[in-house]
């Protein structure tokens, strides 16, 4: 009776090692917006002049992505990566967790201001 307890146990615990697989790294995306600080990321104007930004982030503020897809603002680390891009529109791809990326590149995009109302003619 105790050896087919022990055959049991040790199948049931050989079959749950089978079916257990280690959790999968977080897959790498691409967000598309501006690189702006958090303090002006929903003002249109403010979130491509890169001067403001530049001022607010002197003054504390961080270095945000603002998705113009979602229109959402993600949280940036590192901050390092995206420094030389404040006001630019950008590809940033990296990891997402909670609403930070992990920033692993940034490609700016053609477009760097957003497009000016056509005039007439």
């Amino acid at each position: 009776m105790l050896k087919r307890a022990l055959l049991c146990t040790a199948a049931f615990v050989f079959a749950a090692s089978v079916g257990y697989t280690a959790p999968k790294a977080a897959a790498s995306k691409s967000w598309a917006g501006y690189v702006t600080d958090s303090k002006c990321a929903m003002n249109a104007k403010a979130r491509t002049n890169e001067a403001c930004v530049k001022k607010c982030v002197a003054a504390g503020a961080k270095l945000v992505l603002y998705d113009t897809y979602n229109h959402k603002v993600y949280q940036l680390d590192p901050q390092s990566a995206v420094s030389d891009h404040a006001g630019h529109h950008v590809r940033i791809s990296g990891t997402m967790a909670g609403d930070t990326i992990t920033v692993t590149s940034v490609k700016m995009l053609g477009m760097t201001k957003p497009a000016a109302a056509k005039s007439k003619m």
